[in-house]
């Protein structure tokens, strides 16, 4: 957390471009409490704006109003952007830098929405993984994370494991169905998000029926020789099944080393980026930097080619205590709640930001459309730090409560909403 906002709280943190807001700060602590009226005033910088040799007259100024040991100041910010708000004191006949704080303001269809870190791609000991589902999600929300789906490999039911073990909790903190598909003879992974039933359960209880509907879709397609026909076929079958079911396909990890070879060939992934069967592409996973810049610089390749996909960042974690991958890749997803079909939508729509970052690293690596982007930068040093403090204490009662500790489901009962309230709070 900056040094600033352990001193100051200014709320809200963001604002809409359509109308005037009400902005206040509020001293966090006597050793920076407000002297009274008159003392201060506030100057206004636009990020995107600034000239190197800013003129006073070019700069937004408050008059601020003192009241309860608060400062407040009325602005209205028309330009989408990051301002630094300057909190000026007079000292006798000159103005001095109390401190710098920021605020954002938003068109309409972006101040609708809000942050909702999450992971796709997760483990659990009912696959590969090191820990149960319970404790898996315990530990995610505990990080930070504001929605989790297990997608143990070829298993449906550890992710409604996850959910039942918290369902008589009221909280912010979403867990949603999922499970990595693995079709008969395909080597590919995809992560299946959201839907309403197993996948794998369809080849599992009926694999004539699954070669079969292969084998219409072999027919069907027009594929260049140098592609497995096959694998593609196959790959297109579980995407289709996939959004039947009501989730969202995502091609998982291509780049990943599995032995001496690259999961997915090369002419095999090129040929899905042009094509886009898939919703969205694993962007980054817990796994080498080698391996996911290999997949960031396909991706930014084709999108100079025409062919722009959606993409996620999910850990691929197969544990998430003293894991070197855990954390290590996510997104941040701009979504009007946090709800399955709002993100669905937030992806499709590449509203999302995928976040890589390893081990002593100072900030992660960001990738995105730059317009949210730029945004979730914002979010990352003004808000994320005061909501990753209530996730934290929120993640140790869950895994309290999900080891029989009813004390502390009572006390989730009282405090687990309390992200949706600080969203209220920073959001004018």
């Amino acid at each position: 957390m900056k040094t600033v906002l352990e001193y100051y709280d200014i709320f809200p943190k963001v604002l809409s471009t359509e109308s005037k807001s009400v902005v206040t700060i509020r001293a966090l602590g006597e050793h920076v409490a407000f002297e009274g009226a008159g003392k201060y005033r506030i100057k206004l910088v636009p990020m995107n704006d600034r000239l190197l040799h800013l003129q006073e007259h070019d700069c937004q100024m408050a008059d601020v109003v003192y009241k309860d040991g608060a400062l407040h100041f009325s602005c209205h910010l028309s330009g989408e952007q990051q301002y630094a708000v300057l909190l000026q004191k007079q000292e006798g006949e000159i103005w001095v830098l109390c401190c710098e704080l920021r605020i954002y303001a938003l068109h309409p269809d972006f101040f609708r929405l809000r942050p909702f870190r999450g992971d796709m791609h997760c483990h659990t000991c009912r696959s590969d993984g090191a820990e149960g589902p319970a404790i898996v999600a315990a530990n995610y929300r505990k990080a930070g994370f504001d929605f989790l789906s297990v997608t143990d490999h070829g298993q449906y039911e550890p992710s409604l494991e996850a959910i039942r073990a918290y369902e008589a909790i009221p909280m912010s903190f979403r867990l949603f169905r999922g499970e990595e598909v693995h079709p008969p003879g395909n080597n590919s992974h995809t992560i299946h998000f959201g839907g309403d039933y197993s996948i794998n359960d369809l080849f599992r209880k009926n694999p004539e029926q699954y070669e079969r509907e292969v084998d219409f879709i072999e027919q069907e397609l027009h594929i260049p020789p140098q592609v497995n026909t096959r694998e593609y076929a196959s790959l297109v079958w579980v995407y289709r099944k996939i959004r039947e079911a009501g989730g969202m396909s995502v091609m998982a990890h291509p780049c990943w080393i599995q032995e001496e070879a690259y999961h997915i060939s090369r002419t095999m992934y090129r040929y899905l980026l042009k094509t886009h069967p898939f919703d969205a592409l694993e962007l980054t996973c817990g796994q080498s930097l080698a391996e996911n810049q290999l997949q960031v610089s396909l991706w930014q390749q084709m999108r100079e080619e025409g062919c722009a996909v959606p993409v996620v960042g999910s850990s691929d974690s197969h544990g998430t205590v003293n894991s070197q991958w855990f954390g290590l890749s996510k997104m941040i997803v701009l979504a009007e709640k946090c709800e399955k079909d709002a993100i669905i939508a937030a992806v499709k729509e590449r509203r999302v930001v995928v976040l890589e970052q390893y081990y002593n690293e100072e900030g992660p690596r960001v990738y995105g459309e730059n317009r949210a982007l730029e945004f979730v930068l914002f979010l990352l040093a003004e808000y994320m730090p005061l909501h990753d403090e209530l996730c934290f204490e929120e993640g140790r009662l869950m895994k309290e409560y999900a080891c029989g500790d009813r004390e502390a489901g009572e006390l989730l009962r009282q405090i687990g909403r309390r992200t949706e309230d600080l969203a209220e709070k920073y959001w004018a």
